[in-house]
This record gives structure tokens, C-alpha cells and sequence, in this order.
């Protein structure tokens, strides 16, 4: 819900987040330094991709990157509300670096970005012992964070990984609008005639074109741990922000050689090797996603993103002058 979203980063500020990089690393003097690259930083945004992909490939690149978990049946989790990012934990302007990178990056891939003043539904933080956080919020708030979200922050940060995400949703109506307690699709319903009879009618009569319910994503965090980022960027740990606040992504656990290009492989590889920031495939994965209506199967997800890569592809070739008949994915 909106209110727990709000809850929930306001709880992180209380943690102290908001001091700094500084703070962060005084809280285990003894771990090591605070090794983010910054050189470059602000410079213009540079999307790196192959543009001969066909369409299958795309297809293929799609189900690597958010195959598991869609159905016919339910929507994609996205933003519905304009986003407003907070960045905590790298100091002042190192900080807002990383949140207008984000917000530019949003922009890009057609997500709506609140005007300044708003009120936070997303944030970034880094820290010295992201475990420690956790537990905290678990004892201090333990409402805020779901048995399941808990467990898979739990199995990430015990795998070493530098960072962890998760997210919170809210039900609504197929035009963005909130839905009342008691009414079916808002999946908090009381007992009772009426009800089992509107249960009965959306299950025999189910419409094969749209689903009669979105799902919003009312708040997103995602934390870095400050001593695990040796040569990481700070441009590149802004847009894998992105990749993990305004998408669900669920990249195959292995990563093959067969697998396209994503900011995603940040952290399993060196960060020196990876993609300086978003790729074409992110890019026409994230604008695939907003370009679909917040009501429509998740299944649609693959010709959306064909439809959006396509689209990137003569743009790029069109600033290169390499342009071919047979370049065209879709």
C-alpha cells in the first residue's frame, strides 16, 4: 500500500541514512573504503546495443530478462503514479547525481516523474552493513516487510550480493483508480452473497482481451552495500536502480553467453567489463513495459518491447548512417 511505501522510507531516514557516504562507512570503521567511480559523471547518456537483433532474439531476450512469473491472466507491476526518487547514503551531491540520472533515465523510457517537492515512492540508499539494516526494520517495523520479500532479502545478502531490492503494490481498478475494501479485484473480500456472486460471474466470464484490475507499484527501495562496489560507476549503479525500481525484472540465474546485454550483469561480472549504463535492450524492455496499458496480460510484454526495440534501432541507425532493409526487427 501507499501509506506502508511512505512508512518505509521514512523509516530508513530514520536510520540515519540521510548523513551521508561518510556515515555509512563510520558504522564498521574496520570493513574498508567506499570505492565508487564518479569520473564522467553527468555526461550524456549512452545506450550500447546491438541493432541487428532480430525479432526472435528479442522475443528470447524478453523472457530472459522478466520471463517468470507472467501470466495471461494478471497484469505487469508498474508505476502508475508520477515517481519520486530519494537518494540516501552518498552525501549531497553525489546524491542527487545518482536521483536525476534516475529521473532522466524514467523519462526516457516514458515512466511519469513527479515535480520537485513531492512526496518520496521510491528510494536508493547505500550502507556499511545492509544486513544489519534489515533486521532492524524487521524488529523495529515488522509489518513493513512480507515473510517472502524478507526471505529472498535474507538468501541475497547472504549470497554476498552488493545489493538487494524489493517492492510494494497496490491493487487497482483497470483505470488506475483505488478499490474499495470488499469489492473482488481488490483481494480483500468479506464474506457474503453478493461477493460470491461477483466471484462467480469474473471467473465464468473472465475476458480473454483485458484484465479487469492493474497493479501498482506504490513504492520500490533498492540498497547497495557501500563496501562491495569496487569500480563499480556511479552512472551504472544509477540505472540498475532503474532496471529494479521501475521494472520487475527475473534474469535467468545463470548467465550464459547466449544472454543479451543488461545492466542486470552488473554485479556478476567486472563491473569494468559491464555496460556502462542502461543497454538497447534495457531501454526497449522498460519502454515495452510503459507502453502497454496497465491493464493488459503480461503476456504482451514481448511484442511491446519487439515494437520498442525496433523503434530504437532505426533511431540509431539513423544517427549512423548504417540503416539496412534487413535491420528491422520487427
Amino acid at each position: 500500500m501507499i501509506f506502508a511505501a511512505r512508512v518505509l522510507l521514512a523509516t530508513l531516514a530514520s536510520f540515519g541514512l540521510a548523513a551521508g557516504a561518510g556515515a555509512a562507512a563510520r558504522d564498521e570503521p574496520s570493513a574498508g573504503t567506499v570505492n565508487l567511480r564518479i569520473e564522467g559523471v553527468g555526461e550524456p547518456i549512452v545506450v550500447v546495443g546491438d541493432l541487428d537483433l532480430e525479432k526472435d532474439r528479442v522475443r528470447d531476450a524478453v523472457r530472459d530478462i522478466a520471463m517468470r512469473g507472467r501470466s495471461f491472466d494478471e497484469p505487469l507491476m508498474r508505476y502508475q503514479d508520477p515517481l519520486c526518487i530519494t537518494v540516501l547514503g552518498f552525501g549531497e551531491v553525489l546524491g542527487e547525481r545518482v536521483a536525476e540520472r534516475i529521473r532522466m533515465q524514467a523519462r526516457v523510457v516514458g515512466a511519469e516523474v513527479a515535480e520537485p517537492g513531492c512526496k518520496p515512492n521510491a528510494t536508493v540508499a547505500m550502507v556499511g552493513r545492509p544486513a544489519v539494516l534489515i533486521e532492524r526494520m524487521r524488529q523495529e517495523r515488522p509489518k513493513l516487510l512480507s515473510a517472502e520479500s524478507l526471505h529472498r532479502i535474507r538468501a541475497t545478502l547472504s549470497a554476498g550480493y552488493p545489493a538487494v531490492s524489493w517492492a510494494s503494490t497496490q491493487r487497482r481498478d483497470q483505470f488506475g483508480r483505488s478499490i474499495a475494501s470488499g469489492n473482488p479485484l481488490s483481494g480483500l473480500e468479506f464474506p457474503g452473497p453478493l461477493n460470491e456472486l461477483l466471484i462467480t460471474r469474473d471467473n465464468r466470464f473472465a475476458s480473454r482481451i483485458k484484465v479487469p484490475f492493474t497493479i501498482a507499484r506504490a513504492g520500490a527501495v533498492v540498497i547497495f552495500d557501500a563496501y562491495k562496489l569496487d569500480n563499480v560507476h556511479l552512472d551504472q549503479l544509477a540505472d540498475y536502480a532503474v532496471m529494479r525500481i521501475l521494472g520487475n525484472p527475473r534474469p535467468r540465474p545463470s548467465l550464459g553467453a547466449d544472454q543479451p546485454d543488461t545492466i542486470l550483469n552488473l554485479f556478476r561480472m567486472d563491473p569494468l567489463e559491464a555496460s556502462p549504463g542502461l543497454t538497447l535492450m534495457d531501454v526497449a524492455y522498460l519502454r515495452g513495459l510503459y507502453a502497454l496499458r496497465p491493464n493488459e496480460p503480461a503476456t504482451r510484454l514481448e511484442s511491446s518491447t519487439i515494437a520498442a526495440y525496433r523503434d530504437l534501432a532505426a533511431l540509431g541507425c539513423e544517427e549512423t548512417n548504417t540503416c539496412e532493409a534487413d535491420r528491422d526487427p520487427g
